[in-house]
């Protein structure tokens, strides 16, 4: 026999002992399962688009566990899951209300607005387990149970760490980043069905060290060439002792009650407490050419280098009480609601100089209409808010089984970082204007034969665009910017054979301004089959490239990404092999990430000083109990 046969022969084995856990009656049949497990979203229940989910147990893309790959690369980070992320392409901020502004840690935690209010007949209980060669570990472990037929409580518990790639790390389990994640819900909906409340507690502790980069080992030279990132490992990092700390608690809480056929009143409560840290503590030490880090220029006599403190250090305390109040139901076909939003937030911190932002109010009102089509397969929808300070949303969308087309406008205020923001390395206390944006986006899907071809085109035109310039510092455009982007995704499939290319083309009026490559490819080649009459296999690659472009560098003290002319990073491609693997509903996969690494290159950049994942190998398995 074959050592693939063995293998094979072991790990169908092995499955199948583990699917002897599920339930089972006297006739050796499953009683409770996928199907008699199901979840809602709040947005359905607030949009009267009662629906119910099972959850998901498909083997095509499993092997994607972050979301930055089930985007399909579409977030550029620094290297590694867990570190800062930005959208690759522009993508309007619809929230117009005023927000703190540090976003590149929350692609991490559990959005609270978007928990998953389980039903389930049977205790269910979801594991999913993935590990990497590299030092990474992501663990997601689920459970929601009944505890009466209408009242459901479910906890989700995230871990992720990740392991340094470079900066001389001592083992090859020296931890950058560290993160836990807890979610906590219960909904529960009266007999008559008149009433339902959804509750929800979410804590996010994100705590990553902060690198700046990767540094040459010979001082005199500025970057590490692409040509000699064969062993990460040989390099030190550009900052040698700083680490953030993303900390938060939420409480969320949606509650409604019909008082007639039709006619609702609902009530929202958000309440936000977040503290965000950064420490360097070289500050003073981590200087190479008179200058530190953070660009300042480093005195040379005794008495003023005294007077710069060895430690920078930040902390910022964040409150947020907020309270949505609207009616909603149906009239003459239409779908309605109307709200009023009133928000209460303050900030303080303090750098050696106290800082408060006392509380201040925001008022913001709403509404909302959406019509079906008497054949209930095409709706459109229709949504407006503005507050206080004159900041609005208009937006409005037709969607169809053949196209979707939709138009934004949008006038956001500055986030309140981005006006003032006060440290010993730099400081600033400016009045910006609102963002203002008109957003047109429209998409369909033609089948044929064995073909499937999905085009999309985005259009955008911005005024007041705010950015970080290549000092990092924060900056507005004063001229008007366009941006445009086509995609196009295509498949075909003959029997179990899948190929799937999905390209991006982007062009911007202000390309000194908004960095994004001009092409974006990712393509897919899979084979399913079955071994054994039992196991699933689906196995193929992946294939990403990204034209050379300057992508944006990384400022830890502000949590921003910022314009940079030095230094193009990807234009190569990269390539990745998987197997996906099944029995019942049991789940594995194995993942050979960057396989390619030496061909064309030695590696790639995703910034100028930010290397890509080296050659890596991940293990991931998903096993759903109902007992």
């Amino acid at each position: 026999m074959s050592i693939k046969k063995i293998f094979f022969t072991l790990l169908l084995s092995y499955f199948y002992g583990l699917c002897h856990a599920q339930i089972l009656d006297d006739s050796t049949k499953q009683v409770y399962g996928l199907k008699t497990t199901r979840y809602i979203l709040e947005n359905d229940i607030l949009n009267n688009r009662k629906t119910y989910y099972n959850p998901d147990s498909t083997l095509d893309g499993f092997h994607l566990f972050d979301r930055n790959l089930k985007s399909g690369w579409l977030y550029q980070d620094l290297g590694l899951i867990g570190t800062a992320v930005k959208p690759l392409f522009f993508q309007p901020n619809e929230e117009v209300s005023k927000q703190l502004g540090f976003t590149t840690y929350g692609f991490y935690a559990f959005d609270a607005t978007k928990s998953k209010y389980y039903n389930t007949k049977s205790p269910y209980t979801n594991m999913y387990y993935s590990q990497s060669g590299g030092g990474m570990l992501y663990l997601d472990f689920t459970h929601s149970q009944n505890i009466k037929p209408r009242w459901n409580i479910t906890f989700d518990v995230r871990r992720l760490t990740a392991a340094k790639q470079y900066g001389a790390p001592q083992t090859r389990e020296e931890r950058l980043v560290d993160s836990w994640a807890l979610l906590g819900s219960t909904n529960y909906e009266s007999k008559d069905g008149k009433y339902t409340v959804l509750g929800t507690y979410n804590h996010f502790n994100h705590a990553p060290v902060d690198q700046g980069g990767i540094k040459p080992l010979d001082d005199s030279l500025k970057f590490v060439e692409t040509s000699d990132l064969s062993n990460y490992k040989n390099f030190l990092s550009r900052l040698s002792n700083a680490s953030s700390r993303d900390w938060r608690n939420e409480f969320h809480i949606y509650q409604q009650y019909q008082l007639s056929n039709g006619f609702q009143v609902y009530h929202i409560l958000d309440y936000q407490r977040r503290i965000d840290y950064y420490q360097d503590n070289s500050f003073k030490a981590d200087t190479a050419n008179g200058l530190n880090f953070y660009g300042q220029i480093m005195p040379t006599d005794t008495a003023s280098l005294n007077q710069i403190p060895d430690t920078l250090s930040i902390a910022y305390r964040y409150r947020l009480i907020e309270n949505k109040f609207g009616i909603k139901g149906i009239y003459r076909g239409f779908a309605y609601r109307l709200h009023l939003r009133h928000r209460l937030y303050n900030l303080t911190s303090n750098f050696g100089n106290d800082f408060r932002l006392k509380f201040q109010n925001e008022v913001l009102a709403g509404a909302w209409a959406n019509y079906y089509f008497p054949d209930s397969l095409k709706r459109a929808y229709a949504e407006f808010e503005i507050g206080t300070n004159l900041n609005y949303k208009l937006k409005a969308e037709y969607i169809g089984p053949r196209l979707n087309a939709g138009f934004s406008q949008l006038s956001t205020p500055a986030y309140i970082l981005d006006e003032r923001f006060m440290s010993a390395a730099y400081s600033w206390n400016q009045s910006l204007k609102n963002q203002f944006s008109n957003n047109f986006y429209a998409s369909t899907a033609i089948q044929f034969g064995r073909f499937r071809f999905l085009p999309s085109a985005y259009y955008t035109l911005i005024d007041n665009y705010i950015y970080y310039d290549l000092n990092a510092r924060v900056n507005q455009s004063s001229v008007p910017i366009s941006i445009f982007r086509a995609s196009l995704n295509i498949e075909y499939r003959w029997k179990k054979f899948l190929l799937a290319n999905q390209i991006h083309l982007a062009q911007t009026s202000q390309r000194n301004i908004i960095r994004m490559p001009a092409i974006a490819n990712n393509t897919t080649v899979s084979y399913e089959f079955v071994y054994a009459k039992r196991l699933h296999i689906n196995a193929g690659a992946e294939i990403y490239y990204r034209t050379a472009y300057y992508a944006d560098n990384y400022m830890p003290l502000t949590r921003q990404f910022y314009l940079q002319n030095d230094k193009k990073a990807w234009g190569y491609p990269v390539v990745d092999l998987f197997a996906n693997m099944k029995v019942s509903k049991v789940r594995v996969f194995l993942k050979f990430a960057h396989v390619n690494q030496g061909f064309p290159a030695s590696g790639y950049f995703v910034s100028s000083v930010y290397p890509g994942l080296r050659r890596t190998f991940f293990l991931g398995a998903n096993w759903p109990l109902f007992d």
